[in-house]
């Protein structure tokens, strides 16, 4: 009997060395920190890893901004939902590739993540993101670079309005047709001009705008 109850009480110690320990900050804390091993206790506590925080967004696209790619990997293999929606109705995909972070925006790929690569390339322009690696992405994943928006815009024309020179280069240097026009059949060398952006208008004029 003595035997039974020494083996019962050590099957209970070795059960609670095993049992993480209960997380000492908030998921909210854990995640702007980058904690891993704090997230991995509220995983292990059961903690919901797709509720929304106070600012509006879930563990995952929080790691996704930042740029964290072991902790997305982390909650993507615990399960975390890849298609929650931030406040603002954006998916992890979005923040990963308009955030320029295209391992993390490859690993939601893998996981079954959707990209429309044509809607991100105009919410890229619209934004005036100009950074090469997020044209390379889309671009790379099937973007039609004369995908036009409610306006009639291509990406290039949005980028010529605002004026916005090194994002107009990176479209130019990936293929973007340089003769588009407008809605209003403007070209866009005209468009350029008329806003007296002679960097941009220079720039069409050595592709072959006329």
């Amino acid at each position: 009997m003595k035997t039974i109850t020494l083996l019962i009480l050590l099957l209970f110690l070795l059960v609670g060395c095993s049992a993480p320990e209960k997380p000492t900050i908030t998921l909210y804390l854990a995640m702007q920190r980058g904690d891993i091993e704090q997230i991995e206790r509220h995983i292990a506590w059961g903690t919901d890893m797709n509720q929304l925080d106070r600012d509006g967004y879930a563990p995952l696209h929080i790691a996704v901004r930042k740029g964290r790619i072991a902790i997305t990997r982390l909650l993507i293999k615990q399960g975390a939902d890849i298609h929650v929606q931030d406040r603002n109705g954006h998916t992890a995909m979005y923040h990963a590739v308009l955030g320029a972070h295209p391992r993390i925006a490859d690993l939601l790929l893998k996981a079954g993540a959707e990209l429309d690569a044509d809607a991100l390339l105009l919410d890229a322009a619209r934004q005036g993101i100009s950074k090469r690696e997020v044209i390379r992405f889309l671009t790379d994943h099937g973007a039609n670079l004369e995908t036009k928006d409610d306006r009639g815009d291509t990406p290039l024309l949005t980028a010529i309005r605002q004026g916005n020179h090194k994002l107009a280069k990176h479209l130019v240097n990936f293929g973007a047709n340089v003769t588009t026009t407008g809605a209003e059949g403007k070209t866009a060398l005209e468009i350029a001009k008329s806003l007296g952006l002679r960097d941009i208008a220079l720039l069409l004029q050595r592709n072959g705008a006329t």
